[in-house]
This record gives structure tokens, sequence and C-alpha cells, in this order.
């Protein structure tokens, strides 16, 4: 259901051309290749805008599976869990005004999926929440931060909380004593920042200053060689020469006809399309979701949905 779409037959075999100079017809977009359940009372195919609808589902899920954590906050096995859990819901939204037995597939699929780790979901999304409450607690309140001693009052009631709530769970019970022993290890020097004004209260905000002065060195100066390797090596261009100065590329791109940069366009906004849905931000995913929904609800019912 999920597999890698097929791709066209080229003529260029082991070239990848995303876009280019290049002149090419463009074909007009195919639905992924699946696997499709077909009762006897389903249609056998599904119109071209419920199509759309499903492929956008498809890839989005795809995309969730690749995504990466960056921890302690960024969970990336939470995160993707939650969020396949929206697309299931919203199959599940999809199929009670219209049946389609490629949408029923991917719900069903996801639900096999997402069953035998809810209660891991459960238990991972405690610890996460201790995590994130001892940050809170760690974070100074601007403009009257709390004194060292209050700070560290605070945590160690908080750490003796977690002690309690993870009695019973073996895998909370072990998390909870390595937040006690990890705290233990670094109390001796985790509250110099609440009496000292203005030192960072982590190395990591101390090498993000260091950062930020870089991009702004960067935006001032400019990337030395970076720009030209960035436009030469860009899809197609792998193809061509180099141009070796700024003049003489614009005058490559001078002898391009207006058809041929208009049907690039065209190719280029297919290919962008294929990852609209490809969003880390849950915000702007929920409103393209909507956008889905509208569309769904347009669509003729079928005779089962």
């Amino acid at each position: 259901m999920l597999r890698q779409e097929p791709r066209r037959p080229s003529d260029n075999a082991g070239v990848l051309t995303v876009t280019g100079l290049l002149p090419s017809p463009v074909a007009e977009p195919t639905a992924p290749a699946c696997q499709r359940p077909t009762p006897a009372d389903a249609p056998t195919a599904s119109e071209p805008a419920a199509e759309q609808v499903i492929t956008q589902l498809v890839r989005h899920t795809r995309y969730l599976l690749t995504l990466k954590g960056r921890p302690p906050f960024r969970l990336a096995g939470l995160e993707t869990y939650e969020r396949l859990s929206h697309v299931a819901g919203l199959s599940l939204d999809l199929l009670a005004k219209r049946y389609d037995p490629r949408l029923a597939h991917l719900y069903q699929g996801l639900q096999a999926a997402l069953s035998p780790f809810a209660a891991t979901y459960q238990t991972l999304h405690q610890g996460a929440a201790w995590l994130h409450d001892i940050a809170y607690i760690l974070e100074p309140v601007a403009p009257s931060p709390d004194n060292a001693a209050e700070v560290a009052r605070q945590l160690r009631g908080y750490l003796d909380t977690v002690q309690r709530q993870s009695q019973g769970t073996s895998t909370l019970e072990a998390f909870g004593r390595h937040l006690g022993l990890v705290s233990r290890s670094y109390w001796p020097g985790l509250f110099h920042c609440y009496e000292i004004s203005g030192l960072p209260r982590t190395n990591n905000e101390l090498e993000s200053h260091f950062r930020e002065t870089r991009r702004r060195l960067l935006r001032t100066t400019g990337q030395q060689g970076q720009t030209q390797r960035t436009l030469q090596r860009q899809g197609a261009w792998e193809l061509l020469p180099h141009p070796p100065t700024e003049a003489k590329l614009r005058e490559a791109l001078c002898q391009t006809p207006p058809e041929d940069l208009a049907q690039e366009r065209q190719r280029f906004a297919t290919h962008r399309q294929r990852f609209r849905l490809q969003s880390r931000s849950l915000r702007q995913t929920q409103a393209q979701f909507e956008q889905l929904r509208q569309q769904w609800s347009t669509l003729p019912p079928t005779g089962i949905g």
C-alpha cells in the first residue's frame, strides 16, 4: 500500500532528473500502484478526484514513517504514533461519508499497525510528560527568576512525585530511577544560573550564542563558493558544463526557449505537489486534512456509503 511509486521509463538509465534545462515531454501523473481489495459490492476503481485524495493520504503516511527525532523532547516514535492515529481517524471519517476500497485498506492497515503499541505509547507518553515538567521547573521565569534553593526544592519534590507515580509499571519505574540518578549526578552544578545573572543555563544555550553569531556573519558576508556550487548541483545541472562566471550562466539561461521554460515550470510544480502533505507542522497538516475533507464531501456517494 505504501511502497515506492513506480518510476516512469527514462532514456537516461541511472540518472534522476528533477528539474533542469533538458527538454522532455511532461507526462500526465499516474496513481501509485497498490493492492486493492475488491469486494463484490465495491467499485473496482475510484474516480480521479477520490484517487487524488487517497494518494495524498498514502504519501503523507509514507512520510510519517521517516520522521527523525531529537531527544529529549522531540521523540519521533511518539510523534509518528500520534500523527498516524490522526491519519487513521481522518480515513474513518472519510469512509463514513463515502466508501472506497483503497481507503478502507489504508485504515485497516493503520489500525493493525498501531493497536499493538497502544499500551507502550501510553507508558512512553507519561515519561515524556515527566521530562517536560522537569524542563518547566528548571526554566527561569523572567524578569525575576526563582533563587537556586527554591528551584532545587521544587525539583526534589517533583522527583519524589515521579517515584510514587512510577510504581506498578516496570518501564516507568526504571525510567523514574534513571531520572533521579541523572538529576543527582548534575545536582552540584545545576542551579548556579539562578544565582549568577547572565549565566547560560545549559551548554546548548551557550553554543546557540556562537551559532547565532556565525549565522549573522554568513548573512552579511555570504558563503564563499557555496552559492555557485548550489546553483550548479541542482537536478539536471549535473549534466551541463558548469559556466565559470555568473555572466556566462545568465548567457546560457537566455538561450532557453520560452516553451521549454514553461514546460519545466510545469514539471517542477508537479514534482512539488507530491510533497504537499510532507509537513512536520501539525497545524499545517490539520489545515490540509480539512481541505481533503472538503474535497471528499463534494464526491457523489457510492452504493455502500
